[in-house]
């Protein structure tokens, strides 16, 4: 006889069968879950975080090419962008696949004492966000690390740095700005610092002759007092470490070193032997650089005299301001004829010689290879740059700056635009004569000729460099940081984490 089953009991299969698969979709349903948020940070949120800083990072790129175009190309530095309130802004720059964005803001916030500009650049990069609009806090990496979704700012339908700290971050102008999608966007900030051409008594970017057996280049620091030529055979002296710094450096493997250098001594695959030189710092043969061509800087803010337009003899220029570093008392000459004499004069005030500050082009020639050459006389107060197109020749005796300080009378030759053209200065000294000059000169594009023994206090580039007298040569290390700008370094970059 079969006996049948309770029929009650045939539905518990059933029920533990459809709690295992509720049970299985709780754990499966939590496990994408977890992944669908931490793929949405991790794939999406993540990225674009990192997308956006370098996005800020090209803003800062392009930004800083037009700051160095303000030295190598002035006439289109910034073309395109807008200039107000100071600070130059560009449109949003799009590149990429992923539509990034950048925005850049420079503004010049300091001028030094050689009215060089020091440059602030603040960019904004910003990437757009795909994916859920929502941020996973809970993203641990390990058991005991956590990402940083906490950092991570996202504006999913606000900019939260304008609704929060204004456009520029200065607290004016806070408003809800809509955002046409989620995105993450970052901002960074660059200082661009001049760099002045005066670090090494002699740089020579090619070829290089000299000094003289009998001849020197030694060093002191005006701040701490006058050249002293005694300090620099007693390292008793607390002066004595600032008497070495005659540096000496050569782009080039052509050269002829005689005389003594307190300093160092630095060539491009050069070979020195010490047969009537002595060197008292370090010799490094391995040491490249270039020198730009020189380009006029822009006068558009310098104030323009109009006269005179030739120095002939005789010829006194007193401005009628004192004018200041960038923005010096501008005259346009169009010759300096070769027995021309002229002498800057200071502004006074109430009697009193002011501080001025004087800039003056020469389109042509300064001199010539006749008679006595011109001369150019600079009294104390006064800061005189000369800017000339051509060449220069006189005799080192003939350039008088009254002051001592050499950064008071700067020359610099406008490199020709013909690459055809060598542009020379030559500076001779009279028949015995130790009569020098204190001057500095930028002319990378020149060859450079020093006759006889003069003493000079100064600093010289050049393109090659040529003398065979017994000259005293004086590097003062302020001038480390004197002079026109030649380029911009990037000294500081931070991340604005607002």
């Amino acid at each position: 006889m079969r006996i049948s089953g309770r029929s009650f009991e045939h539905g518990n299969v059933l029920l533990c069968v459809l709690c295992t698969i509720l049970v299985v979709s709780l754990i499966g349903g939590n496990v994408l879950l977890n992944c669908m948020t931490r793929y949405n940070v991790a794939s999406s949120q993540v990225r674009s975080w990192k997308e956006s800083l370098d996005a800020a990072e090209t803003g800062g790129d392009i930004a800083y090419a037009e700051v160095r175009k303000k030295i190598f190309d002035p006439t289109h530095a910034f073309s395109g962008w807008t200039y107000s309130g100071g600070a130059y802004t560009n449109s949003p720059v799009t590149y990429g696949q992923d539509n990034l964005s950048t925005t850049s803001r420079v503004d010049p916030f300091y001028y030094d004492g050689n009215g060089n500009a020091w440059y602030r650049i603040r960019t904004k990069g910003t990437a757009p966000v795909l994916g859920l609009k929502r941020v996973g806090m809970d993203d641990r990496m390990g058991p005991n690390t956590r990402g940083d979704s906490l950092l991570r700012k996202i504006d999913f339908n606000y900019d939260h740095f304008v609704a929060t700290y204004g456009p520029n971050g200065d607290g004016v102008g806070q408003t809800l700005l809509p955002v046409s999608q989620p995105q993450v966007s970052r901002r960074v900030e660059l200082i661009a610092a001049p760099v002045t051409p005066f670090e090494a008594a002699i740089k020579a970017g090619g070829t290089f002759y000299g000094l003289g057996s009998a001849a020197y280049v030694d060093s002191y620091r005006s701040a701490t007092g006058p050249y002293d030529p005694s300090v620099k055979t007693n390292p008793a002296d607390p002066r004595y470490a600032d008497s070495h710094a005659g540096t000496v450096e050569i782009n080039g493997s052509v050269a002829t070193i005689m005389g003594n250098i307190y300093g160092n001594l630095y060539t491009n695959g050069g070979t020195v032997t010490k047969k009537t030189t002595s060197i008292s710092g370090i010799i490094d043969n391995n040491v490249p650089f270039s020198l730009s061509p020189f380009i006029m800087p822009s006068t558009a803010g310098w104030n323009y005299i109009s006269s005179p337009a030739v120095i002939n003899p005789n010829t006194t220029i007193t401005p009628a301001a004192a004018g200041s570093a960038d923005k010096p008392n501008y005259y346009l000459v169009n010759s300096f004829v070769n027995n021309g004499s002229l002498t800057v004069n200071p502004y006074t005030a109430n009697g009193v010689p002011q501080e001025t500050y004087v800039a003056v082009h020469v389109t042509s020639d300064i001199g010539s290879s006749n008679g006595q050459g011109p001369s150019i006389t600079v009294p104390a107060h006064v800061h005189l740059d000369i800017y000339f197109d051509g060449n220069l020749q006189t005799k080192a005796e003939n350039i008088v700056n009254t002051s001592g300080y050499a950064s008071n009378l700067q020359f610099y030759a406008i490199s020709p635009t013909d690459p055809n053209i060598q542009q020379t200065v030559n500076l001779s000294s009279g028949s015995g004569s130790t009569a020098g000059f204190s001057a500095v000169f930028y002319t990378p594009s020149a060859n450079f000729t020093i006759t006889g023994a003069p003493d000079i206090t100064g600093a010289i580039v050049c393109k090659n460099f040529y003398t065979n007298g017994n000259i005293h040569w004086h590097y003062d290390r302020a001038l480390d940081g004197q002079g026109d700008a030649v380029d911009y370094r990037v000294i500081s970059y931070v991340e604005d984490i607002r």
